[in-house]
């Protein structure tokens, strides 16, 4: 009578990030009983570790090195097949994926008047995936929303305080890095500048007799920049 036999183990169970590879899964202990004689089959299941099964096409070593990208949970054991003595299936490892990495949100643009300082930038809503420990950097750029961004020096919390004065329409987004998961921007926020405020120019000065009156003050430019609605006051 041959030994019973037995699938022998497979490498131990892995926590990943989204959409990224396992490392290969390796033999831990190899088969044994049966003929002597081995064949081996992966299988993969996104089911559980007891069903939904289903043959890995060309993964036939007692070794697996290309697993691929994984976007769920899945489940991976190695069936051996021992001649006339049948198939045992080795005990199934999960490779637990984590959640995409999202960014969150940030406070939503803004209008300012020239060389003022816009509102605080707050977390509108907070990041999630990832290894679940996610730091911050806060970037800029004048040149539009998906390009030209610079670091922030110093801007590493979920908010950022002090963005200073501005003169130019300028854009923020928050990069939040989560550990080996990689790193996710925030889509940005515009900073709208209005074009300073210019009080145009009125008419040149007279030259008049004592005790008459110069002839009226006339517009000769109009003003620009601010709002663009333009209160008087003549003094």
């Amino acid at each position: 009578v041959r030994a019973d036999l037995n699938a022998g183990s497979i490498a131990s169970g892995q926590t990943i990030c989204y959409n990224t590879s396992p490392a290969p899964f390796t033999n831990s202990s190899a088969p044994t009983g049966g003929t002597g004689s081995y064949n081996y089959q992966w299988q993969k299941s996104t089911t559980s570790s007891v069903a939904g099964f289903s043959n890995i096409s060309g993964a036939n070593s007692s070794t697996y090195n290309e697993p691929g990208n994984l976007t769920v949970n899945t489940w991976y054991r190695r069936t051996v097949t021992s001649g006339s003595c049948g198939s045992k299936n080795s005990t199934a490892v999960q490779v637990i994926v984590r959640a995409d990495l999202n960014a969150g949100s940030i406070a939503s643009g803004q209008t300012i008047c020239y060389n003022t300082s816009p509102t605080a930038f707050t977390n509108s809503s907070s990041p999630t995936g990832g290894t679940g420990s996610h730091n911050y950097q806060w970037q800029k750029s004048t040149t539009s929303a998906v390009a030209g961004f610079s670091n922030i020096s110093g801007a590493n919390s979920s908010t950022y305080n002090e963005p200073g004065n501005l003169t130019v329409n300028t854009w923020y987004r928050r990069t939040v890095t989560s550990g080996s998961c990689g790193s996710k921007n925030s889509t940005a926020v515009k900073i709208t500048v209005r074009a300073d405020l210019n009080a145009g120019s009125i008419a040149s000065g007279q030259t008049i007799c004592y005790n008459t009156s110069p002839a009226p003050f006339t517009n000769s430019s109009s003003p620009t920049g601010g709002t663009g609605s333009h209160n008087y006051q003549w003094q």
